[in-house]
């Protein structure tokens, strides 16, 4: 056999188009946007142009997506005479019917040009406006963590431990729909992901408390938590309170700190991973913050404070992640007060909690980021290549069989229905081979394949009946070549292996730039 290799070169790639439709305030909470700028940051790292519409969106929390370099587009507001109760559970938070909005939105992606990739958080939109984007957009992500209405999208994200998950949107989205299903598809910003490179081994003992309950907090269970906590205060016990801009209660509770030497507010920071991982209990919500303390390995007392969180709540109790003590409503300063003595009473259950907290963070598929830049078809000229999936099983074997790519494969036989069935389950499964399919006016020209280690990726290529001898191999290596640049910034280093006997290959390669190395020893050992 003949390894050829290549360097990936620098070259100008396709930016893709991500629209967001989010939108947050104090009713709301701000953690549907928080969660969608982390997902930008992503996409932006990967040369994604971002979009953000919003109807009901402060002025603070504009301001943060203009500083972080996306291009925005404010809906305009209407009286609540004009907001619709009909549909989802929260209709009226979108602040419009969902026929207005659903056409608001389709005139600014008009405007922009149309979208490769929709994302959608928000409680009041389902299948409905879903539906009515269809045309303007390729694909359509929503995130959700509620479960409460029908979808019409290609991507789901709720990011929710539940016990049984993939239970959760049996019949609300497509059979084809891809489900990004718990904690450890996080959208977790860049900040914990750098703290989590330097955790310190937790000890169980609790020397400081991080209180937060989210950026918005209207009924102020941080300062309800704070007045529970005052015996503890004025020894060894120090305590962060974080609030967003949005908290109505900063005057008092900047007063109460300020009496108070070892309690410290923080105002809508951006040391939040920090705090967090420099404190050895956490009192809060299991909203999204859950999964940040988790990335932490931070132990928590939580209460309930909305519908939506009681089942997660409920699960990460018995998966002894946190301390439940139910509804906010009914929870005393004194339960509050005998909570925190109870960890610090037990430091190894205190312990326990935070490696269980650690191991729920284990990601079980590519990083949705991952998933939404590769899954769309990427042009290149007049090619258009897009990954493979189950429904291409049979054209795919069919291809696969044809006796001039049998010749020249590594395996000549012909391949068995069964295990071409199990080859693909496994290629699709595997986030570092890559499967895709590419066309030529609405017709199939080829298959290319791209299996990575490390900064080096393997390339297989053949080419569909029909398609010989019309130039569609080079075109096809330089489609990949130019997907390889948008898709795997990682890999610089292009490999193919080739059959001795293959001239017609051999040929294909060096014409586009692969160099010719050797041929390699290989011995077996007797056994």
């Amino acid at each position: 056999m003949t390894l050829q290799a290549v360097d990936v070169l620098p070259a100008q790639t396709m930016a893709r188009r991500f629209v967001f439709r989010v939108d947050a305030s104090t009713e709301m909470g701000i953690g549907h946007l928080m969660r969608c700028l982390t997902l930008a940051g992503r996409l932006h790292a990967r040369a994604g142009h971002i979009h953000f519409i919003t109807r009901l969106l402060p002025d603070v929390l504009r301001a943060q997506v203009l500083a972080a370099g996306y291009e925005m587009h404010q809906l305009p507001r209407r009286s609540q005479d004009g907001v619709s109760s009909e549909g989802p559970a929260h209709a009226a938070w979108l602040g419009a019917s969902w026929q207005e909005d659903a056409r608001q939105t389709t005139e600014v992606i008009a405007d922009i040009g149309g979208a490769d990739v929709l994302v959608v958080d928000h409680y009041a939109i389902d299948r409905r406006w879903e539906q009515c984007l269809r045309e303007q957009v390729r694909w359509i992500c929503v995130i959700d963590d509620l479960a409460d209405r029908p979808h019409d999208c290609d991507v789901l994200l709720d990011q929710n431990y539940f016990l049984t998950p993939e239970l959760r949107y049996q019949g609300l989205v497509p059979s084809e729909c891809r489900l990004l299903l718990g904690p450890g598809q996080s959208l977790l910003r860049e900040e914990f992901r750098r703290e989590q490179k330097r955790l310190r081994q937790r000890d169980g003992q609790i020397r400081r408390v991080l209180i937060f309950y989210g950026g918005a907090d209207p009924d102020n269970l941080t300062g309800f938590t704070l007045n529970a906590l005052k015996p503890f205060m004025g020894g060894e016990l120090e305590i962060d309170i974080a609030v967003g801009a949005l908290n109505p209660h900063i005057a008092s509770l900047s007063d109460f700190c300020s009496g108070q030497p070892l309690c410290h507010l923080h105002v809508q920071t951006d040391r939040m991973a920090e705090l967090m991982a420099a404190a050895d209990l956490a009192f809060g919500a299991c909203g999204t913050a859950s999964w940040e303390r988790c990335a932490m390995g931070l132990p928590a007392i939580v209460m309930v404070f909305a519908h939506n969180q009681l089942a997660p709540t409920r699960a990460l109790a018995e998966a002894g992640v946190v301390l439940n003590l139910g509804d906010a409503a009914s929870v005393s300063a004194a339960d509050l007060a005998d909570a925190l003595q109870q960890l610090r009473d037990n430091p190894v259950r205190c312990k326990d909690m935070a490696e269980r907290a650690l191991a729920l963070m284990q990601a079980t598929d590519a990083p949705i980021e991952e998933i939404l830049s590769g899954c769309l078809p990427f042009s290149f000229g007049d090619l258009l290549l897009r990954p493979a999936n189950q429904s291409d099983a049979a054209d795919l074997l069919m291809w696969r069989n044809q006796p001039e790519v049998r010749d020249n494969s590594r395996t000549s036989d012909v391949i068995d229905p069964e295990q071409h069935v199990r080859w693909l389950s496994g290629v699709l499964a595997d986030p570092d081979r890559h499967l895709l399919i590419a066309r030529r006016s609405g017709k199939p020209v080829g298959v290319l394949r791209l299996d990575e280690d490390g900064h080096v990726g393997e390339v297989s290529i053949y080419l569909c009946p029909g398609a010989y001898g019309q130039g569609n191999g080079s075109a096809l290596l330089r489609a990949l070549e130019a997907w390889v640049l948008a898709n795997r910034p990682a890999v610089t280093h292009l490999l193919a292996e080739v059959l001795d006997g293959n001239v017609v290959s051999h040929q294909l390669f060096r014409k586009n730039g692969y160099v010719w190395l050797s041929t390699h020893y290989e011995k077996r050992i007797p056994r």
